[in-house]
Formats: C-alpha cells, sequence, structure tokens
C-alpha cells in the first residue's frame, strides 16, 4: 500500500489506519496471517502487477485493473474535492467555473486523471501535475499556481494534511465526483480459492457493521454492502 493518510500510514512499528485495519480484520476472519508494508504509490503497484505482492489496498476500480487484479466488493466512500487560496471567491458547481484556471493535482494517480479531465472541459485552463500531493498543496498556498487555481485531492487526505500543515486560509469549494476505493488481489500470485475466501470475509464485515465501526474510529465512510 502507499502512505494516505488517515486511510494508510506507516505507523511506528507497523502501517496503521483505515485499510490495515480492515486488512486485519478480514485475514483474521479467515484465519490467515497478513503482512502489510508501505511504499511509494510506484513502486507498490509495480509489485503488485509483477506478481511480488499478493495484494495492494486502496485501489480506485478501472477497467484494466480488473482484468489483473481480483477485486471484491468497494470499502470505502469517498471522493475528490477542490481547494483555493482565501482571497478566490469561486464555488464550483460545473468545469465551467473554473475557466481561466490553473488545475493542479498529483499524479500520475486517479487524482491527475480527474484533474486532466477538469482541464479539457474547462475553458481557457491548463493543468500542472505535481510529484505529490503537499507540493501541489505549497505552491496553491504560495500561489504559485497564479491567482486563479485549484488543486483536486482525495477528501480525507486534503482535510488531513490541512490539518497536519496548516490551512493557510484555504478553503474547499467544492466536490468533484464521488469515488470508491478496493482491495485488489494478484491474479497471478493469489490461489482463486483463497480470493474468494477473502472477498466473502469482506463482504460479510460489510454487512455485519465491522467496517463501518473502523470507519467511524478515523471519521471516514464505510462502502454499503453489497
Amino acid at each position: 500500500m502507499q502512505p494516505f493518510p488517515p486511510l494508510t500510514t506507516n505507523g511506528t512499528n507497523k502501517p496503521d489506519g483505515f485499510f490495515p485495519e480492515v486488512l486485519q480484520a478480514v485475514c483474521a476472519s479467515i484465519k490467515v496471517e497478513c503482512k502489510a508494508e508501505v511504499y511509494p504509490w510506484r513502486r507498490a503497484f509495480a509489485m503488485m502487477s509483477g506478481g511480488t505482492a499478493d495484494g495492494m489496498l486502496m485501489l480506485l476500480k478501472t477497467p484494466e485493473r480488473t482484468v489483473a487484479f481480483n477485486m471484491g466488493p468497494p470499502v470505502l466512500q469517498s471522493a475528490y474535492v477542490l481547494y483555493t487560496t482565501p482571497g478566490t471567491t469561486v464555488r464550483y458547481t460545473s468545469p465551467a467555473d473554473l475557466a481561466g484556471y490553473t488545475v493542479a493535482g498529483y499524479g500520475p494517480s486517479g487524482t491527475s486523471v480527474t484533474a486532466e479531465e477538469l482541464g479539457r472541459l474547462a475553458p481557457n485552463s491548463r493543468v500542472e501535475i505535481e510529484v505529490d500531493n503537499q507540493t501541489a498543496l505549497r505552491k496553491l498556498r504560495q500561489g504559485r499556481y497564479g491567482s486563479k487555481a485549484v488543486v483536486v485531492i482525495n477528501k480525507e487526505l486534503g482535510r488531513f494534511l490541512l490539518k497536519q500543515d496548516g490551512d493557510a486560509g484555504l478553503r474547499q469549494i467544492g466536490e468533484v465526483k464521488k469515488t470508491e476505493y478496493y482491495i485488489g488481489l494478484s491474479r497471478t500470485r493469489m490461489p482463486p480459492e483463497l480470493a474468494e475466501r477473502f472477498n466473502q470475509a469482506l463482504s460479510q464485515l460489510l454487512r455485519d457493521g465491522t467496517i463501518s465501526a473502523i470507519a467511524q474510529k478515523f471519521d471516514v465512510k464505510a462502502a454499503p454492502p453489497q
């Protein structure tokens, strides 16, 4: 998994956060030992794609990923939101509201895909892709994108980073789109019967409220049972 607080964090002795707790609850349910490790996003995804990891936490679902990974039910409901500087009065209701704006986001990632979609739809806008979310927010605070700029970021991560680093008056101006996050299991490395047991246990923990209780600890929203 990648560092993505408060959903996944690299704790003092072991990874913690919402997704690691969900993982351990599922593994306890099916009586297997699971080891979670934190890596940068590109390395984690490469390990998963290359068959050196059994699974990856916190994935957006895409047609390409469903071919490569066994993805069970969604685990978390979230959204991409926009932040801008204090002096800007814009409120986001549609991409047209961002005409002439710089749209920044972290990538390559689902965040940058969303930023690029906005850039295509907002007239006379431009897109800036940064190496991480902190860089995008820091440049926004410093005014380095100009007077008309927004940063696209995951709702929970944005809230965490602004609390950790100081918001400098940055304000959220709207929600771009809702998202759901999954646990992906390797189709090449994990036996199909074990993947099926894992996903069945995950579905049961969603139904019985176990995952909702974990979500409440981290002030996030579990996906509804399916």
